[in-house]
């Protein structure tokens, strides 16, 4: 059996300090209308997330989420200034995931790009209930835009806990439905590698201006 020479032994944590690395979650976000029946109005976003802050525990999430833009005012500051206050909250970074084809690759990008616009250009939020009520009792996901690429949408992971109040969730008049393209029929790639984010990304809870 191979043993590390024992000046290197210092460097390897005992096996109870080790912590085992999380596969990323690699999903879909669905964007669909209340008053149109979702099989034909629905917009389907492939993407795949990694944590940056605190255990998001993506092992429970669904692999589909249904989300839902809140229109009735802009929350986007108040948001930002909240999560800078809510240190409890773990946080993720989604990015549209790579599909094998290169043309629904391009669209899905495309589809990524105009919901992180439309969040940043309205000042507007999104949220994900998760829906999964054995696994998951909190709120779900709430969405905003990053402060440097529309390739990337910052996550607030609410696993036990419900939404802030501030956001007045209550009605479902206030959702919307995104001009994007629909219905993209290709499966994501099989990787599953770890998505590459810096580290000033990783670790940014705000959001502001996306380029």
């Amino acid at each position: 059996m191979f043993r590390l020479p024992t000046h290197l032994e210092s460097f390897v944590p005992p096996p109870t300090e080790q912590v085992p690395q999380t596969r990323p979650w690699r999903g879909s976000f669905m964007l669909s209308s209340p008053s149109s029946p979702p099989v034909s109005s629905h917009t389907m976003i492939y993407c795949s997330a990694a944590e940056t802050e605190g255990d998001n525990e993506v092992e429970k999430w669904p692999t589909q989420f249904l989300v839902q833009i809140l229109t009735h005012r802009p929350l986007l500051q108040e948001l930002q200034q909240w999560v800078k206050h809510s240190d409890a909250v773990p946080m993720c970074m989604f990015m549209p995931d790579r599909l094998p084809n290169i043309g629904a690759h391009r669209e899905n990008l495309a589809a990524f790009q105009s919901l992180a616009k439309t969040l940043h250009d309205n000042q507007f939020i999104a949220i994900a209930p998760w829906n999964a009520p054995d696994r998951l009792s909190g709120g779900g996901l709430i969405l905003y835009p990053t402060v440097t690429s529309q390739a990337l949408l910052v996550g607030a992971v609410f696993l036990q806990t419900q939404f802030p109040d501030f956001l007045g969730i209550n009605s479902r008049s206030h959702v919307m439905v995104m001009p994007v393209p629909r219905g993209l029929s290709y499966s994501p790639s099989g990787s599953a590698a770890t998505p590459n984010i810096a580290a000033s990304q990783r670790h940014a809870r705000g959001g502001g201006h996306a380029r």
